[in-house]
């Protein structure tokens, strides 16, 4: 992070020591009310916060085969919450066609060059990698955080862990739970919530919002609910426009704000206040994180769209009437 810019800049070096090579294995498909978000927090919840540390991943099966790149983008851009240097897809035909024609892409014959270098980036079938893991996808559901880092999460319809269930601390597991004002063996599910913030680079794409939007069709923003809804760019906030989400979202109650990291690391005047528990996209929920004694419960944007509706926290399988 900002150390490592003040190396770059004091030395205009930085040191990276070789990292080890880790392929994480999903198969299977999505069920319903599951997203990219729901794959990445899940894989957390079972490697750690530190599972992944002194690796790069990749990430390989059908779940990633079916994703779209901007889900792809979402689990990737999480890998460092697992301790991991980063994280990769192999690049496929969905890939090709999502950066065919685009500003920067290389045009005409530079793009067969491209094309002919980018098609032998995939590993090999004889591949050895320091580390494997294989998960069934089918048995990932909507996920949400419950303490004060992005490991500790599980799926929403479960109840919080015993501490002796837990590894690491329990000390430091109980330290968590007193600053979220959670209990052990407590269920989420309908946990009144004071805010709602959709956004981050975790998720901030137009996927995101289309997805919240889908949820929150029809309905109106709870009272008890201040929602940010934050666009990534101007660009998904032109595309928010253009597809028609905006009047969506305006008809159910909810604004747009200026596109730009907000309250992900509580910037500018996008704070939580203290005590205030916010369901949030982002993807880190640090104690104040959000702004200075705030609680924030991470989660995919149906889940935040379904708590921004309902004032609590609720499993979005409940208010969908078709696959998403």
């Amino acid at each position: 992070g900002t150390s490592e810019v003040e190396m770059v800049l004091a030395t205009q070096c930085i040191m990276q020591p070789k990292p080890k090579r880790m392929r994480i294995n999903i198969n299977g498909k999505m069920s319903k009310g599951v997203t990219p978000k729901d794959v990445a927090l899940f894989i957390i919840s079972q490697l750690t916060t530190s599972g992944a540390t002194g690796y790069f991943v990749e990430y390989a099966g059908e779940i990633f085969r079916d994703m779209s790149m901007e889900g792809r983008m979402t689990v990737c851009n999480l890998s460092i919450e697992m301790g991991a240097r980063g994280g990769m897809i192999a690049p496929d035909e969905k890939t090709f066609e999502y950066i065919k024609g685009r500003e920067f892409t290389p045009k005409g014959a530079d793009w067969d060059k491209a094309m002919a270098y980018w098609e032998t980036l995939y590993t090999d079938e004889d591949a050895i990698f320091d580390k494997e893991l294989t998960f069934d996808g089918s048995l990932i559901e909507p996920m949400i955080t419950y303490g004060t880092n992005p490991g500790m999460g599980m799926g929403i319809s479960n109840d919080i862990p015993m501490a002796n269930a837990v590894q690491g601390g329990a000390s430091t597991y109980q330290k968590s739970l007193k600053y979220m004002d959670f209990n052990e063996g407590e269920s989420m599910m309908g946990k009144p919530i004071d805010f709602v913030f959709l956004g981050s680079c975790t998720n901030g794409r137009i996927e995101d919002f289309r997805a919240f939007a889908s949820i929150v069709k029809g309905k109106k923003k709870a009272d008890n609910v201040t929602a940010w809804l934050v666009p990534g760019s101007h660009k998904v906030e032109t595309a928010i426009k253009e597809e028609g989400i905006l009047d969506i979202l305006t008809e159910a109650g909810f604004e747009l704000r200026e596109p730009g990291c907000s309250a992900c690391l509580a910037m500018n005047d996008d704070k939580i206040p203290a005590g205030k528990l916010a369901v949030s996209t982002s993807n880190r929920n640090f104690e104040g994180r959000q702004g200075p004694g705030s609680r924030t419960l991470l989660a995919s944007p149906l889940v935040a769209a379904a708590a921004a509706v309902t004032g609590k926290v609720t499993d979005p399988r409940e208010l969908m009437t078709e696959l998403v």
